[in-house]
């Protein structure tokens, strides 16, 4: 069975003296460049210990204080390697992270999931590894019988291992630790290990950097994330109460608001005419949907990270998949197929397996591994007007995976009828380009200039 590694693939030259050289350069005379010959040259001519004093103190009253943009002037990239899915959906939460991960359809069942410690020692350690196996057996028949691998992997289960590559600033991994930490989550353990590695990992040649002085773990102080493994979120229930029956084909629009001045010509202007100003102007447009989605869905939706996202807690979704057993995803191509009985049962064997691990007195952060990408969660989402134009685009081309291709289209389809002027614009991103990026493109847009 593979290892997970977690490697610091790069760094600012010095990240730490580029934040202290910054901080500085905002209270001094000199450029932040000349401050940094100065360190420099004070860190030859001193002790490490007189350097790492004067170094803390000016991130203690910078940093320290809240003052993140000193944090930001760092830089972190990390690959990540076999790492279970359920780390790489709480890496994606944060906005202000970035990430290249590998595709879910390169998952190789060789590589052997992850399997917490509580479970592979328990009396259903060899159940469970079984029932996670059988996923794998199904997706390979399944793809050779010609269902695309982008469906089939709707089976996998969280504990299935991936890579990913991370790329994030002091302020944003600080923020990732302390929401792993917090009393409201119910984090797998093995995501709060990792995390606890990467920052180990950058803070070996950045000692002052992830520090915790108090401030710069205000949770207040952050960019608030979505959060997936948390134990409750009121808002959220009273949301799905209220809006989830009214929902068509899992998509309800909860409201909009664009200014007057936003007009069809305006548009025109922004888009055919690349005007910058005009396209910054639709960032004050505004359109809010309630949408159910697939596991595997959110974790693409979320990647897309000028959408401003809340998320159904997991727990929830499976205590109410469960209960009424209707959470369940399933692609057409395998509801069309003879593989559609065995999936629903595959996927109820893994609901199950959470279930009878939770009674063996498993806790849920750790037998929430087990649990499908088809379990469906609803995602509050808001985009603004250029996320209608731009984000909507990529989503609803015909590369994009179907389901959140779906999504898009029922996004745009509301978009248009509440907003008209938007109509044309919420298209593919052939259109909005007039040219298609792709290598081997479908045609659509070639088709719609003809009409």
């Amino acid at each position: 069975m593979e290892k997970m590694k977690i490697k610091l693939m790069d760094s600012l030259h010095d990240s730490e003296l580029d934040c202290v050289a910054g901080a500085l350069g905002c209270f001094k005379e000199k450029s932040s460049g000349q401050i940094r010959e100065d360190l420099m040259a004070f860190r030859v001519g001193h002790s490490e210990k007189e350097y790492l004093k004067k170094v803390k103190g000016v991130m203690k009253n910078s940093f320290g204080r809240g003052h993140g943009s000193v944090g930001d002037q760092s830089d972190f990239v990390f690959s990540l390697e076999n790492v279970p899915r359920s780390v790489t959906l709480q890496l994606c939460l944060p906005e202000f992270l970035e990430h290249l991960q590998q595709s879910l359809r390169r998952a190789k069942p060789e590589r052997g999931f992850y399997t917490p410690p509580e479970i592979a020692n328990s009396a259903m350690g060899d159940r469970t590894q079984r029932t996670m196996e059988y996923s794998f057996k199904l997706y390979d028949l399944m793809t050779k019988s010609g269902i695309p691998g982008e469906d089939a992997r709707y089976l996998l289960p969280l504990n299935t291992r991936t890579n990913i590559q991370t790329k994030g600033n002091a302020r944003e991994l600080s923020h990732l630790l302390t929401m792993c930490a917090s009393e409201w989550q119910m984090m797998p353990d093995v995501v709060f290990r990792v995390i606890k590695e990467m920052i180990l990992e950058a803070g070996k040649n950045s000692l002052t950097l992830f520090a915790n002085y108090a401030a710069n773990h205000e949770l207040l102080a952050w960019y608030p994330s979505s959060q997936l493994y948390a134990k409750r979120n009121i808002t959220m229930d009273n949301l799905i109460a209220l809006n989830g029956p009214k929902a068509k084909n899992g998509v309800v629009l909860l409201g909009h608001d664009i200014n007057p001045a936003i007009t069809r010509q305006t548009l025109e202007s922004g888009v055919r005419g690349r005007e910058e100003a005009e396209l910054a102007n639709l960032k004050h447009a505004h359109f809010e949907f309630l949408a159910a989605m697939s596991l595997a869905c959110f974790h693409q939706a979320t990647r897309q990270r000028t959408w401003n996202q809340s998320v159904e807690p997991i727990y929830s979704a499976v205590r109410a998949d469960l209960r009424w057993g209707n959470r369940m995803y399933i692609p057409s191509s395998i509801e069309r197929s003879n593989f559609k009985e065995e999936y629903a049962v595959q996927h109820k064997n893994l609901m199950t397996c959470f279930r009878e691990l939770v009674a063996l007195g498993i806790p849920e952060s750790e037998a929430v591994g087990v649990v499908p990408h088809s379990l469906v969660v609803w995602d509050w989402i808001h985009v603004n007007g250029w996320n209608a134009i731009h984000a909507i685009g990529k989503r609803t081309c015909k590369k994009a995976q179907l389901e959140i291709r779906r999504v898009a289209w029922r996004m745009a389809q509301e978009i248009k009828r509440v907003a008209p002027i938007f109509d044309g614009f919420v298209q593919p991103q052939c259109v909005i380009y007039g040219k298609c990026p792709e290598i081997d493109g479908c045609g659509y847009g070639d088709r719609m200039k003809k009409k």
